[in-house]
């Protein structure tokens, strides 16, 4: 009783510092219904991937990253004063239909495939023996005018009684139907097999599902290879680089002649780069990190990086590529 006593009487002599504690606390952890983009920095690839055999680089392979946050009340204002800070509501950040688990976890499937096919790609313009096993194909998110019952998290194994081997085998037999015929899929999830069905959708004349695949597969290989990331970390954007970073190890060649390096930019298992998102916050965060070169995508993302350093007048040297060999080519050089 006297413990009891003694709170409340503290609690009535400093109840105004505590309720100028909570609303601090309140201002600087509730979410606003905002996200907020900012330049970001660089990240050495080298520290993300682990081979077999130690091999130093002179320079550095790096890729870029974008400063993504929700916004709270600080964050939020510092964004109307700050030049390179921008921010948009929470409804345009995530896909409609999709909700932030289902976000985060397609950004760290999309990571994953992303590593991987890094991987494939190094191997295959490598002089070393691989195969490539245990194929899974997963959904990652489902449009909202997709006719399906399909969810975030199956795997699909069969469609139509046939067995999916890779994602291109799905999208090829998809290619091969019409819009409004239906196919059945047999997935699993949760450890549990289910059967589900699709009626295809007519997108720009083409049959499609309407849902967004990701694969995820093992490469069996003598030199094999281990990725470091956290798990804040996601997103399919460091293909390029992670693709050269491992090339660079298995061959023990040294791509960056002392510079430091930094690139952006998807990768298929063909080689071809893929554009990206934030093209402009991750050239800001090369400059700060006083980068000698910037890889990007060629297009669009090029473009926009060309125009903000000539507008900036930044040191840097910007190279457009459009496959992995136009990178490796220029490196090597």
């Amino acid at each position: 009783m006297k413990i009891y006593e003694k709170l409340k009487k503290n609690i009535k002599q400093h109840y105004k510092l505590l309720i100028i504690y909570a609303l601090i606390f309140c201002i600087f952890t509730i979410n606003l219904p905002y996200y907020i983009s900012a330049p970001g920095g660089i990240l050495d690839t080298s520290k993300k991937v682990t081979t077999n055999e130690t091999f130093n680089l002179k320079g550095s392979l790096n890729m870029a990253y974008v400063s993504e946050m929700h916004a709270t009340i600080p964050t939020y204002i510092w964004s109307l004063f700050a030049k390179d800070w921008d921010t948009e509501k929470e409804t345009k950040a995530i896909k409609e239909s999709e909700s932030v688990e289902d976000m985060e976890y397609r950004n760290h499937m999309l990571l994953t495939e992303s590593n991987k096919t890094a991987e494939l790609v190094a191997y295959k313009h490598s002089n070393i023996n691989y195969e490539i096993k245990n194929n899974k194909i997963y959904i990652t998110y489902i449009d909202k005018l997709a006719n399906t019952n399909l969810k975030v998290g199956d795997q699909i194994t069969q469609v139509d009684g046939h067995k999916v081997t890779n994602k291109n085998y799905l999208f090829s037999y998809i290619g091969s139907k019409k819009p409004g015929d239906k196919i059945t899929f047999k997935i699993i999830k949760n450890k549990k097999e289910k059967t589900k069905t699709a009626t295809l959708i007519d997108v720009n004349g083409e049959p499609k599902v309407g849902a967004l695949l990701t694969e995820d597969f093992e490469i069996k290989s003598n030199r094999q290879i281990k990725f470091n990331f956290e798990d804040r970390e996601s997103g399919p954007s460091g293909g390029l680089m992670l693709a050269l970073t491992i090339y660079s190890n298995l061959n023990k060649i040294d791509l960056t002649n002392g510079k430091k390096i930094v690139g952006t930019g998807t990768i298929d298992i063909d080689g071809n780069v893929g554009q990206i998102s934030g093209v402009k916050y991750k050239l800001i965060g090369a400059i700060k990190e006083k980068a000698d070169v910037f890889l990007v995508p060629e297009g669009d993302n090029y473009k926009e990086a060309k125009k903000l350093k000539e507008e900036r007048g930044y040191n840097i040297d910007i190279i457009p590529v459009e496959t992995f060999e136009e990178a490796l080519r220029y490196l090597t050089k």
